[in-house]
Order: structure tokens, then sequence, then C-alpha cells
């Protein structure tokens, strides 16, 4: 284990990587809340706008304090963490694919949504314990449990799956990259 890996875990993630997190998050965040719009329900217009241009506020702030930190310690500096890292995002970005083709194929499209955001919820998990980042882990369960709510709505009634992950799913992103960022700035280094 390096001295950065060793420190990381217990203290937690690193500056730099909680201002990239909250950057990533943010991006997240208003694209979430635009396939929100798809189809929503009467009267989410104006919040799931409000939302969007919420998002790109903290995303350019996030970008700021990334910029700042841009030569800060990351675990991303490990290349075990690196490797970790390209495993875990290459398998999300393989299951979020065949899931979307599965169920393109199956006529379901319409849980595509849900389907993604689930993935990128389980895919949080990993990268929340490789980036010392509990948030980001509590962030994947949130998701995760968004995920089903859509898929669950989308069955039981006639609001659009995609609606449902959307909103939330942007609300979850936003909130979180909010605490990372805040984070990062108690952190400096």
């Amino acid at each position: 284990m390096s001295t950065l890996t060793a420190t990381r875990t217990k203290a937690g993630a690193t500056p730099r990587d909680l201002a990239v997190t909250a950057l990533i998050l943010g991006i997240a965040a208003v694209l979430w809340f635009g396939w929100g719009q798809a189809q929503p329900p009467s009267g989410w217009a104006l919040p799931l706008n409000i939302g969007t241009f919420v998002a790109i506020a903290v995303a350019i702030g996030a970008g700021g304090v990334v910029a700042r930190f841009r030569r800060g310690a990351t675990a991303m500096a490990d290349q075990r963490a690196r490797r970790g890292y390209g495993i875990t995002v290459g398998v999300e970005v393989a299951a979020c694919g065949l899931g979307a083709v599965g169920l393109g194929l199956a006529g379901r499209s319409a849980y595509i949504a849900p389907w993604i955001l689930l993935v990128v919820g389980v895919h949080f998990v990993p990268l929340g314990r490789l980036f010392g980042s509990v948030d980001l882990v509590w962030a994947g369960f949130a998701l995760s449990a968004v995920a089903i709510a859509g898929a669950v709505t989308g069955v039981v009634s006639g609001v659009a799956p995609s609606a449902v992950t959307g909103a939330f799913g942007g609300l979850v992103c936003i909130a979180c990259a909010a605490v990372g960022l805040r984070r990062a700035l108690r952190r400096r280094p």
C-alpha cells in the first residue's frame, strides 16, 4: 500500500479528489435533470430547470476548486488505484450499454434511465472505497434506491421512469457534489 493510499484510508479523500468528484457529480446532475425533462409530469419542468442551473453553478464552482488543487495529492497517483478505477468504470460502461441494448430490444426502453442510474449507483460503492469517500458510497446507495423507485413508479403509475430517475438522481448528485465541494474547501492542502 502506498503512502498516499494509507493516508487517504485514514483521513478520507484528498481535497483534490473531493473537488474532482464534486465536478463530476455536478455535471452528472445536469445530465440527470436533463433526462428527467424527457417526459416530465405537469409542473415538473420548472424545478428540473432550476436544478439544472444550480447543478451548472456547482459544477463551475467545483471546476475552480479543481484548478486550485490541481497539484494536490490524489488517489489516482497510485497505479493500483488507477487500474481499479479503470476496471470499475469499464465494467460500468459495459453494463450500461448492454442493459440499454437489452431493454431496447425487449421493448422496455422506458426503463433504460433507471437501469443506467442503478449501474451508476452500484459503481459508486467501489469508487467510494477506492477514493476513501464514505459520501460516495452513500450516494451509490441513494442513487440505487432512486433507480428502483423510478422503475417501480413506471410500473404502477403513468409517470415516466426517466422523470423520477432524472429529477431525484439529479438531486442526489447535486447534494453530494455540494457536500464534497464543502469538504474539499475545509481540507485545503
